[in-house]
């Protein structure tokens, strides 16, 4: 992994790419045209409705009052009233209009990307952390929603809301309008200014953000570690640290802010006053009526509005981009291994599995983690593969499943190349249990079902009577609920649940790989009897370090740094007095 720890992946020498996150931002868009085009309509309705009240408070002053009107004055009163709350009612509609839209377009995002990173290769998520992946999904999305949500409709009615005032005032009078002349290029430069040293800031600040989104996961994930080694202060110092540099670059940015802000204010004073200096000297020429001068007066806070919210507009712009490129860098990513063209598709194992001089290594450069391994398994028998940690033996599983893809030599399955087979129909067909068991919250019965409903229980309770397991599943309920990672079950136990979840699901070939490295004496009797009893029904590869659970499988494999260095069944590797033989007597005590 590169960069900081706990950053968002982010290089920070990078650049935003800005043509490929608009790209995905006006698809998101495009797709709720309707939508939006209902939100702005109600926001030029409520924009348009706004804007004539100071017309109607200058016909108040300049007409109804001096015509001693009450008709005239109680209706112009009466509909300054109705505009207000027309306008209430106007920002009702376009605000729940875009929170809908806004959501339905978080939906939509979170799934497409979920969808995309269940597509991607192990190698991916070997290179990034889990707790970076859900700020992305979760945090950047949060970000895009704000975006759609106030800011680009907003934007569009503050630049509406500033031509059309400006627009009417030079219409009353122009030569009062050209006072305000001069506070744009001031406004140009404060705004220059603001954006030049704010936005790298914002963009910090969204990677700091991830970065700490990331930590808390990966921490919390390791309590147990973390408190089985009395490391509770350490975490607390490097998260102290890490929201510390935050604050930091939160606070320079937010200084920023508050220097754009305040600058903008005082500048509005500073026109009011001078078109009061104006305006009043127009007044009292006569060229000039009372309710035009308080007309000024009140569009002049209608004028600054939009240059208020402007720097908000900035850092809400820089998050959704800056989070759009960490998206579009996701759902650019393509997995190596694919669907062939024109797939083969598999049901069961009808003759036999074969690897062909497979080599095999996980990175350009890095040494070999297999060479030259062949071997052959017939339909209906077992092989265990054993050797020494890192020799190997789970790469023989990686590639079985096409986890990764090896570079000389082939992978037949019943003579069909394994690149030509569906990759569902694959792994549909060859079930796993593995060392590192995940279990996913719910029951034990939902567990063993794999979460799905359509398989009867009947099947379950007959995977069960089928392994011998009855009295572990009268311990363990199969109403038992299972939290988060099968936390409240011991590993062996949840090793146990995971060997009758494959027995549950059916499959033809079933690889166990270290499946009953943690569990106690009497459970492993009870697995491997099970696995004797499989070996007359399935096709099986064992891969494991405890000889025990091998010695009455069809074949051994011993691998070693990648290479097989013995073959042959039990026995024979025994009366051979090699590395197997040396292995078996030194985990049994013989001398």
């Amino acid at each position: 992994m590169h960069g900081e720890p706990y950053d968002d992946g982010q290089d920070p020498k990078e650049k935003i790419n800005y043509k490929a996150a608009f790209k995905l931002l006006l698809g998101l868009a495009r797709a709720r045209k309707i939508e939006f085009a209902a939100a702005f309509a109600f926001l030029v309705f409520s924009t348009l409705i706004n804007l004539a009240n100071p017309i109607v408070a200058k016909y108040i002053i300049d007409t109804a009052i001096p015509a001693g009107d009450r008709t005239r004055l109680l209706l112009a009163a009466g509909l300054y009233f109705l505009n207000s709350a027309l306008f209430l009612l106007f920002n009702y509609f376009m605000s729940m209009r875009l929170i809908k839209t806004g959501q339905s377009i978080v939906v939509e995002l979170k799934g497409r990307m979920l969808r995309h990173m269940l597509s991607l290769d192990l190698e991916f998520y070997s290179a990034n952390q889990v707790g970076r992946l859900n700020a992305r999904v979760q945090s950047d999305t949060g970000a895009l929603y704000e975006l759609f949500t106030e800011t680009a409709v907003t934007i569009f009615k503050d630049v509406f809301t500033f031509l059309a005032v400006f627009a009417i005032m030079a219409a009353y009078n122009l030569r009062l309008t050209l006072v305000l002349l001069p506070l744009f290029p001031v406004i140009f430069a404060f705004t220059w200014l603001f954006v030049r040293k704010s936005s790298p800031l914002f963009v910090a600040v969204r990677k700091m953000t991830a970065g700490l989104s990331a930590f808390l996961t990966e921490q919390l994930n390791g309590i147990g570690v973390i408190q089985a080694f009395s490391r509770e202060a350490g975490t607390a110092a490097k998260l102290d640290a890490l929201n510390e540099k935050k604050f930091r670059t939160e606070l320079k940015g937010e200084l920023y802010v508050v220097f754009f802000f305040l600058s903008v204010l005082f500048l509005h004073p500073a026109s009011t006053a001078a078109i009061f200096g104006a305006g009043g000297a127009l007044v009292l020429k006569g060229t000039l009526t009372v309710g035009v001068l308080v007309m000024f007066i009140l569009y002049l806070g209608q004028l600054f509005d939009p240059i208020f919210r402007f720097s908000e507009h900035i850092s809400i712009i820089q998050r959704s981009f800056s989070a759009g490129h960490r998206i579009f860098r996701i759902l650019e990513l393509k997995p190596s291994i694919t669907e062939p063209a024109r797939p083969h598709y598999m049901t069961a194992v009808k003759d036999c599995i074969e690897f062909r001089n497979v080599s095999m290594r996980y990175a350009p450069g890095s040494g070999w983690a297999l060479k030259d391994v062949s071997f052959r398994l017939p339909k209906g028998s077992s092989l265990a593969i054993v050797g020494e940690t890192g020799g190997g033996k789970t790469t023989v599983t990686n590639l079985l499943f096409r986890f990764y893809d090896f570079e000389k030599g082939k992978i037949l399955i019943d003579g069909t190349d394994i690149s030509r087979i569906s990759l569902k129909s694959l792994r549909l067909a060859i079930g796993l249990v593995q060392q590192e068991i995940y279990l996913f919250p719910g029951t034990i019965m939902d567990n063993l079902k794999m979460m799905d409903a359509n398989i009867p229980d009947a099947k379950v309770h007959e995977a069960v009577r089928l392994m011998g397991l009855e009295s572990f599943f009268t311990k363990h309920p199969l109403a038992k609920a299972v939290v988060e990672k099968g936390a409240n079950l011991s590993i062996g136990e949840k090793q146990v649940i995971a060997l009758a979840r494959a027995m549950v699901l059916d499959q033809e070939v079933l690889v166990l790989d270290e499946a009953t490295s943690n569990m106690d004496p009497h459970t492993e009797r009870l697995i491997t009897g099970a696995i004797k009893h499989l070996q007359k029904h399935k096709t099986l590869i064992i891969i494991a370090h405890r000889l025990s659970t091998v010695r009455n499988v069809d074949k051994i494999l011993l691998i070693s740094d990648g290479e097989i260095k013995e073959e042959g069944t039990h026995a024979e590797l025994l009366a051979k007095g090699g590395v197997y033989s040396r292995f078996y007597k030194l985990q049994f005590g013989e001398n």
